[in-house]
């Protein structure tokens, strides 16, 4: 499991780097329009694209640390049965991931084939769409790797 934990590190840097950069991008923009009034190009653009790289990283770091939102309701259960539903789940999981995944490859396809651009600047808008697929392709491969640990053996950190 050392491929999901540095992967995930690797994965939650790209989500805080994306982030920092939506946030100064964010605050520079409203700064210059309400201060100076000057309207920076593409600002809102940037912010909005940044921002779903950051997102898109941050379900790929989520997925790697094991740290999604669930109702932990395996406690309660037969140990065969806690597995069993514990398995359940990670497929639920890696089924969301995937599905998250393919409509971000064939929106990207979509965009470059489309060839749409920003509005000021006229930058097209696939590479960051791409950026953000990348991000969600990881986190299906990741929770591809987190179901089929305790398969391998190596078990889950509740055990």
């Amino acid at each position: 499991m050392q491929v999901v934990t540095v992967t995930g590190r690797l994965a939650g840097a790209a989500a805080a780097a994306a982030l920092g950069l939506a946030v100064v991008a964010g605050g520079v923009t409203a700064l210059a329009r309400y201060l100076f009034g000057y309207a920076v190009p593409d600002g809102f653009d940037l912010v909005r694209l940044t921002g779903g790289i950051a997102a898109c990283w941050g379900i790929a770091a989520a997925i790697a640390a094991d740290e999604l939102i669930r109702i932990d309701v395996t406690r309660a259960l037969p140990r065969p049965l806690a597995a069993v539903v514990a398995v359940l789940g990670g497929a639920g999981a890696l089924a969301g991931a995937v599905l998250l995944a393919r409509s971000g490859v064939l929106g990207t396809g979509l965009l470059l084939r489309s060839g749409e651009t920003t509005a000021d600047l006229q930058l097209p808008l696939w590479p960051a769409h791409l950026v953000m697929a990348a991000g969600l392709v990881v986190a299906a491969l990741l929770a591809l790797l987190r179901l089929l640990a305790p398969v391998e053996g190596e078990g889950d950190k509740t055990t």
